[in-house]
C-alpha cells in the first residue's frame, strides 16, 4: 500500500505548480451572490459565474467531460457506469468584510509561513480543486473508474441552495458522496437548523418614576456569527448614575441625558456561541443590574433575563437536549435591533437528531404566543446523520486510515455542508485537528500541507469507491 500513497505523492509534485495556478485564478475571482448582476446563465452574479467559466477551463484543458446546468451548479465527470459517486463542492464565497482587516490581500493568493491566504482558499476553493486533482491523478495512473465519479460544484452554497434545487432535478442522486467541506476525519452528523427572529413590542410609553428608558439598540444584521458589536443608547434622568451601572461596556459617552454604551463581544460562529463572548450577553447583564426604573425596555429585560441571558444551549426556553452520537444542542443570538418600538431578537438554535425539525418549530411557536412574541422563521435544516457501518462511512475510514495511519473518528459538528443535500453523503475535510482555517473570517487560510493531504486522502479514497 505504501507504493500506491508513494504514486499518489509523486504525481502530485508532478503538478503542484499548476496546482497553485489554477487556485490563484479561482481566488482572484470575487465569486460573491451578486443579483444586480445576474442573467439568464448566471442566476447568482457574474462573480460566480465567472468561477464556473474558470473551472470548466480547468476541466476542457485537462479532457474532462463538463456540463453546466444552467449556471446554478456545473460537474465535472470521469468514468464509466450507471452508478455515480459524488462530490459536492462549492464555488461561492462569502464577502470578504474590510479589506484593512487582512494581512495578505483576500483576492491575491498568497503563500506565506506555510499556509496559503485568500478569501475562499478553505472554503471551498481549494478544496473543490483537492478532489479535481485527485481525479486527475487516478487517472493519470491508470486506474479504470466502473463508476462515474462527479465533482459537482454548486454556486449558492452560502445562501440560498438553489443550485443543489435546480442540480438535482435534471441527475440522479449518486449512490455515495461526500463534501469536501468540513473537517477530518468524518463529519457523519450535522446537527439540524433553525434560523429565525423573535419580535417583542415595547410599551408606547416610558412609566411615570422610570429613571432610565432605553431609545435604541443597533447590531450587525447578520446570522453566521454571535453578536460582535452593540450600541445602546438610554434616556437617562441620572446619566452619571446609569454611567457606573454599565460597567461591561467598552465606551460609555453621556451628552446630557443621551448615554451611549458600546458593548464588544468576540467573532465566533454563531454554530459554536459557547466559544465566544457575546455582547449582548455583556449588556444583558449590566441591564439585570439596573434596579427598577426602567421604563422602556423593561419588557426586553423581563425576556432576556428569564429566557435568554448567559445560555448558549436553550435550557431557559425548555429547548435543551442531548444525543450520545450527536452531543448538545445550540442556542447563539446573533443580534438584537431597536429603535423605541419593537425589538427584534435574532436566534440560532441547532439541535441532535433527538429532536426533529417539526418538535423544535412547535415549541418555538408555543414559547412565541406564551411571551406575546411575534416569530419569523428564515432557515431550517434537518439533522443529518449517516450510520457508522454503513458502506461509505467504513471506506472512508479505511482510505483514511491508510493515508494517516491513524483511525477516522466520527464526529458531529453544527455546521451546514452540501452532505445536507445528499441521500447518503458526510462532509470529509479539508481541515485536521488543530488547523485554524479562519472560515468566513479575515485572514482565511489553508496549510499546504494539510491541501496536500487531503488531495491524497481523496485520491485513495476515490479509487476504493469508483474503481477495479
Amino acid at each position: 500500500m505504501g507504493n500506491l500513497i508513494d504514486s499518489y505523492y509523486e504525481r502530485l509534485r508532478y503538478y503542484e505548480e499548476q496546482l497553485m495556478d489554477d487556485l490563484a485564478e479561482l481566488v482572484a475571482i470575487r465569486s460573491v451572490r451578486d443579483l444586480e448582476s445576474k442573467d439568464s446563465n448566471s442566476p447568482f452574479g457574474m462573480g460566480i459565474r465567472d468561477a464556473f467559466d474558470k473551472m470548466i477551463s480547468f476541466a476542457e484543458r485537462d479532457s474532462f467531460i463538463n456540463v453546466d446546468f444552467d449556471g446554478y451548479a456545473l460537474h465535472i465527470e470521469s468514468g464509466q457506469g450507471e452508478e455515480v459517486i459524488g462530490i459536492l463542492a462549492h464555488l461561492d464565497i462569502v464577502p470578504e468584510g474590510e479589506k484593512d482587516d487582512w494581512s495578505f490581500d483576500p483576492f491575491i493568493l498568497t503563500n506565506h509561513d506555510g499556509f496559503l491566504y485568500g478569501r475562499g482558499v478553505n472554503d471551498d476553493k481549494a478544496p473543490a480543486l483537492a478532489s479535481y486533482y485527485a481525479m486527475k491523478i487516478l487517472r493519470d495512473l491508470g486506474f479504470v473508474f466502473n463508476r462515474k465519479v462527479r465533482l459537482i460544484l454548486g454556486g449558492a452554497e452560502e445562501t440560498s441552495w438553489e443550485c443543489m434545487d435546480h442540480y438535482f432535478k435534471y441527475n440522479p442522486q449518486p449512490i455515495m458522496a461526500f463534501s469536501p467541506d468540513g473537517d477530518f476525519p468524518i463529519v457523519n452528523g450535522e446537527k439540524g437548523v433553525i434560523q429565525g427572529s423573535f419580535y417583542l413590542k415595547d410599551d408606547e410609553l416610558p412609566i411615570k418614576e422610570s429613571q432610565h428608558d432605553l431609545l435604541v439598540i443597533e447590531s450587525e444584521k447578520q446570522r453566521g456569527f454571535i453578536c460582535e458589536n452593540l450600541i445602546v443608547k438610554f434616556h437617562s434622568h441620572n446619566p452619571n448614575s446609569l454611567k457606573d451601572i454599565l460597567i461591561e461596556a467598552a465606551e460609555v459617552h453621556c451628552d446630557n441625558e443621551i448615554v451611549t454604551a458600546i458593548y464588544r463581544g468576540e467573532k465566533t460562529l454563531s454554530r459554536n456561541p459557547h466559544k465566544g463572548a457575546n455582547a449582548i450577553f455583556k449588556f444583558g447583564r449590566d441591564l439585570m443590574c439596573i434596579e427598577g426604573g426602567i421604563g422602556k425596555g423593561r419588557n426586553f429585560k423581563g425576556l432576556l433575563e428569564r429566557f435568554l441571558l448567559d445560555d448558549v444551549h436553550g435550557e431557559k426556553m425548555g429547548l435543551y437536549d442531548e444525543d450520545s452520537e450527536m452531543g448538545e444542542t445550540t442556542l447563539s443570538i446573533p443580534y438584537v435591533l431597536y429603535k423605541g418600538r419593537e425589538f427584534e431578537i435574532a436566534f440560532d438554535y441547532r439541535f441532535p437528531k433527538s429532536r426533529t425539525q417539526e418538535n423544535v418549530q412547535n415549541k418555538l411557536t408555543e414559547f412565541s404566543v406564551i411571551n406575546c412574541l411575534s416569530l419569523e422563521i428564515s432557515k431550517v435544516h434537518q439533522p443529518l446523520y449517516v450510520h457508522p457501518d454503513s458502506e461509505l462511512i467504513t471506506t472512508l475510514q479505511q482510505a483514511y486510515k491508510r493515508v494517516t495511519g491513524e483511525n477516522a473518528e466520527l464526529m458531529t459538528k453544527g455546521g451546514i455542508s452540501y452532505a445536507r443535500a445528499l441521500n447518503c453523503g458526510v462532509a470529509f475535510g479539508p481541515s485536521f485537528q488543530g488547523d485554524t482555517p479562519n472560515t468566513h473570517k479575515q485572514n482565511e487560510k489553508i496549510r499546504i500541507e494539510t491541501l496536500y493531504k487531503a488531495i491524497i486522502i481523496y485520491c485513495e479514497t476515490l479509487r476504493l469507491l469508483a474503481t477495479r
